[in-house]
């Protein structure tokens, strides 16, 4: 018994797994299967193929069961987890079960044959190896007995069993074979993906986190050890240098906090939404890439130097143009220990062409590097590399309707092009300049509640503290079913700060459950808080009806900003809003 289901466990898993990589698969074949058993249908009543056997009986639900795979996009919520379980159903209906009883019943016409072909191709396709087996294996079986159970044992046609059957046999085992390989090819190659990309991260943040954990031991010796009651005095150069040890410790968390940044989004392979993009100045995007950039030591900083010798606007985005350019300085300035007098140069030019130019006097690159340089997971010269930067400066670039090049002399310097569309004068967008800008209202947050939720006490003693100094009354819950219990009790917060992943219940599985409560409860604005800056994270926390994605650890005028963002609209239902790089 327990050997039966572990077999179902992975079966339902193998099917589950097989369409996450791609959902869209099932309702392609659901159009395809709609038209395929419609128009076929219609030919034989010209009498091209005059059929045996009337199947309308059975092809009315076969196409109605591929309209409704077909519409996936438009179930209901609460029949929207069902639809796997539907989708491996109607597989099994239409191609299993269907096809080889359509030839029984028309006595192996050639035609039948050649659908039941295609229907174990198919099946191949929409099943891993496991499920294929037990597919093909359960629907011939079942047609013969629907067969059996309606004809006599004469009309039985035995090529069936000694011809076609050991055909599709042949079939489903070459296919599954092939594909169970490929699966442990692909597995194979993840893992290898997966290990440079653990030794990536862990060597990003490793140096950062030893240098936060050195400032914090420098700024506790510094602090004399004293008895609760005495009061102590602390000299003029101790608070200096105990000032010095803390910058160094939070300049070093930024460095860590902008490695898993720029990880994180290299490897978002989702596409930019071009109707997000507004009207970007080279120079300001440029100068705001150099000054935000975490440098390790002030000799990086000297060597950078930046030349506006003509501005000019792009349409695209800011985010993505400045993750660029900290890509380009990152791989620039790793060669600076092994060449200690080698300068970076960023020119913004806006003719003969709209152009960034990152210009390094570094090592260069081989010219048999060259071809590959754009691709993903190609990485030179560093071991620890994922080889996505350079891609994701590709498709940003090329977002933006521009192109990315490089040229470069082995052993005297390498160059990077950025290449911007044109753009008319009359059509130039006019900025103004940071000083003129005009700054955001203050909102006056006192006497409002926000239901912080967390499985960490330390997190939300952290965004507690960040409430407090904006003047909120705080209520806290550690899991989300504890959250929906103190609404339920009568709790009645102004916002919730919804931490995504918790024991038990998720924020995603949280925020859904209380968009389904009455009003007034269902109409609380929910904020996602997350470490895990990937859209696709930030995608799922707002197609769940959460109203925007605050990345941790939490930025203080972005918090600031959300809060006030959702509070003007409360009660309005649930907003969508995206403060990450939108890719």
């Amino acid at each position: 018994m327990d050997r039966l289901k572990r077999l179902a466990v992975r079966l339902v898993n193998g099917y589950r797994f097989h369409h996450e990589s791609n959902p869209s698969l099932l309702a392609a074949i659901g159009v395809v299967g709609a038209i395929a058993f419609s128009t076929f249908y219609l030919v034989r009543l010209t009498g091209k193929l005059p059929p045996r056997w009337d199947d309308m009986y059975f092809r009315l639900p076969a196409i109605a069961t591929c309209v409704a795979l077909a519409l996936r996009r438009w179930w209901p919520a609460p029949l929207a987890r069902f639809y796997l379980p539907y989708s491996y159903a109607t597989v099994f209906y239409c191609l299993a079960f269907f096809m080889p009883l359509t030839l029984l019943e028309n006595g192996g016409a050639p035609n039948t044959v050649m659908n039941m072909m295609m229907g174990v191709v198919l099946i191949i396709l929409l099943t891993d190896w496991r499920n294929t087996l037990v597919m093909v294996l359960g629907g011939y079986l079942s047609s013969a007995a629907f067969f059996f159970a309606s004809h006599p044992l004469s009309d039985f046609p035995m090529e069936f069993l000694y011809w076609w059957v050991p055909m599709c046999m042949v079939l489903v085992a070459g296919g599954s074979f092939s594909k169970h390989a490929e699966r442990r090819a692909e597995l194979e190659r993840l893992r290898r993906l997966y290990a440079g990309l653990a030794g990536s991260v862990a060597h990003e943040v490793r140096n950062p986190m030893a240098q936060v954990q050195h400032a914090l031991e420098s700024a506790r010796a510094m602090l004399p050890a004293v008895a609760a009651a005495e009061v102590v005095q602390v000299s003029r150069q101790r608070i200096d240098a105990l000032s010095r040890a803390l910058g160094q410790g939070k300049d070093a968390a930024d460095r860590g906090l902008q490695a898993i940044t720029l990880t994180l989004q290299q490897l978002s392979g989702k596409a930019f939404d071009s109707s997000r993009f507004s009207p970007v100045s080279a120079a300001l995007c440029v100068q705001k890439a150099v000054s935000e950039y975490a440098y390790e030591t002030a000799e990086q900083r000297g060597s950078v130097a930046v030349q506006v010798v003509g501005d000019f606007h792009f349409r695209g985005d800011e985010t993505a143009c400045v993750l660029i350019l900290f890509n380009l300085l990152k791989n620039a300035l790793y060669y600076l220990p092994l060449h200690p007098g080698a300068s970076i140069t960023i020119t913004v030019m806006s003719a003969p062409a709209h152009r960034i130019v990152v210009h390094d006097t570094g090592p260069g690159i081989p010219r048999d590097r060259m071809a590959h340089l754009f691709e993903e997971f190609h990485s030179f010269g560093k071991t620890e590399g994922t080889g996505l930067g350079l891609a994701f400066c590709r498709r940003a670039m090329e977002a933006f309707g521009g192109e990315i090049a490089c040229h470069s002399i082995h052993g005297q310097f390498t160059e990077f092009t950025l290449t911007f569309p044109p753009t008319s004068m009359k059509q130039a967008p006019v900025l103004p300049a940071p000083e003129q800008r005009v700054p955001a209202v203050p909102v006056d947050f006192s006497g409002q509640t926000v239901l912080v939720v967390d499985d960490s006490a330390f997190n939300r003693t952290i965004v507690k503290a960040r409430l407090r100094e904006l003047a909120f009354r705080t209520l806290e819950a550690g899991h989300g079913a504890e959250a929906l219990r103190l609404l339920d009790d009568g709790a009645q917060p102004d916002v919730i700060l919804m931490d995504m992943q918790m024991p038990g219940m998720s924020g995603i599985e949280a925020t859904r459950a209380l968009r389904h409560r009455p009003a007034p409860l269902n109409g609380i604005p929910v904020l996602a808080l997350s470490a895990n800056d990937l859209p696709s994270w930030r995608d799922a926390a707002l197609e769940a009806g959460m109203n925007g994605y605050l990345a941790k650890p939490l930025d203080p005028d972005l918090l600031r900003s959300e809060l006030a963002r959702v509070l003007r609209v409360q009660g309005a239902g649930p907003q969508t809003s995206s403060h990450s790089l939108r890719v």
